[in-house]
């Protein structure tokens, strides 16, 4: 009986063993996808240098291009550009406040962020979102700093030196 029972399930494994085989094997899909190009926009650093600050110095940022971002041409989503302060550990220790003002503006200046804002980077908020909406303003696009301003803690002084804040752009599909 015992015998007969595995006889059995073999038998059983090998009909639906086969089965499942056979549908894995011959099974197929097809997706129909145009590639239009490898990437939807590019973004360039621009020359952007702080200012040269020592202990219980004061200032403003200068105002400046910081990023340039194209899109594809043939690209016909919208974009989310992506700001963040990635050495804010390195400044708190060395500002007392650090606050930068940025936007998103198109090729003629006017504000190509859908919120319609300038946001700030700071060293509590170190990260800020634009939404760029395709077909809104003529390109390419920049993120700028438009202003903001800074201080120093009194005892960094004695280091002789300063921290400049390192920003990184990060642009993706919506």
């Amino acid at each position: 009986m015992k015998k007969l029972v595995i006889i059995a399930l073999v038998a059983v494994l090998a009909v639906t063993s086969g089965v499942f085989a056979y549908t894995y094997t011959t099974a197929t899909a097809t997706i129909g996808v145009n590639a239009v190009a490898s990437d939807f926009a590019t973004v360039t650093a621009d020359n952007a240098t702080a200012p040269t600050v020592f202990g219980g110095f004061t200032g403003t940022w200068p105002s400046t291009t910081l990023f340039t971002i194209t899109p594809n041409a043939d690209y016909t989503g919208d974009l989310v550009v992506r700001l963040d302060l990635v050495n804010a550990g390195q400044l708190i220790r060395t500002y007392e406040h650090c606050n930068m003002a940025l936007k998103l503006v198109d090729s003629t200046n006017a504000t190509a962020d859908e919120q319609g804002i300038v946001q700030v980077l700071d060293l509590q908020n170190a990260g800020v979102l634009f939404t760029w909406a395709n077909g809104t303003g003529t390109g390419p696009y920049k993120v700028q700093l438009t202003g903001g301003s800074y201080r120093l803690h009194t005892w960094k002084s004695l280091t002789g030196g300063s921290v400049q804040p390192q920003l990184w752009c990060e642009v993706t599909q919506r």
